[in-house]
């Protein structure tokens, strides 16, 4: 027979109201992650730290673009190599400036 919880203990589960949504020009001002573009493009952003993972995410997304038809894995590593790599070189430009 499953126990109830005593109430006012402290298992009893206290409700808070919902949040209310940021305002519209709030969520504008702020950078966000993923834009619609990204999602259509399925440039998804990484958030590994090696350079090897990063790639192996890209290669991914690539296959996954081309339904993942066998044959042309090589191409799919070397493209993302490639795009990793330039988005690291891009991104040392950008610190380099600041």
């Amino acid at each position: 027979m499953p126990t109830q919880p005593r109430a006012g203990s402290s298992r009893t589960k206290k409700t808070a109201a919902p949040a209310a949504p940021p305002a519209a020009a709030d969520s504008r001002d702020k950078d966000v992650g993923v834009t619609a573009t990204q999602l259509e493009r399925r440039e998804i952003p990484s958030f590994s730290e090696s350079r090897e993972a990063r790639i192996a995410e890209a290669a991914y997304w690539r296959a996954e673009r081309r339904g993942f038809g066998a044959g042309q894995e090589l191409d799919d590593w070397l493209a993302a190599e490639k795009e990793v790599d330039e988005d690291i070189a891009a991104k040392r430009t950008r610190s380099d400036r600041e």
